[in-house]
């Protein structure tokens, strides 16, 4: 019966003599990255800093405005710009006090 021999795994080049620290180059220091600037960034960071979710925009909007879940921001605040929509940003206004008073 015959044996089978070890294969060992030859690299190439000597490697002994070289030391870690040559071999290692310098690290660049971590630069953090720059803020997204977009309508689309902008608007899910104004989203997740007034803690809104679609329950939140309807009880805003409540039966004045039963879309104002679906709107975009640009059509939220021209929306609650309007006089005769003042009781809507009044409860805007209501929910983001809540909000800013909360740790």
């Amino acid at each position: 019966m015959a044996t089978k021999t070890k294969r060992v795994r030859r690299v190439k080049g000597v490697t002994k003599h070289a030391t870690s620290a040559a071999v290692k180059a310098p690290k660049a220091p971590k630069v953090p990255k720059p803020a997204a600037t977009g309508v689309r960034s902008e608007a899910s960071r104004r989203t997740a800093e007034g803690m809104f979710t679609k329950i939140i925009f309807n009880q805003v909007g409540g039966k004045e405005c039963r879309r104002f879940a679906a709107m975009t921001w640009k059509e939220r605040d021209a929306f609650m710009a309007k006089p005769e929509n003042a009781v809507v940003h009044e409860r805007y206004q209501k929910h983001l006090a809540s909000v800013k008073t909360k740790p």
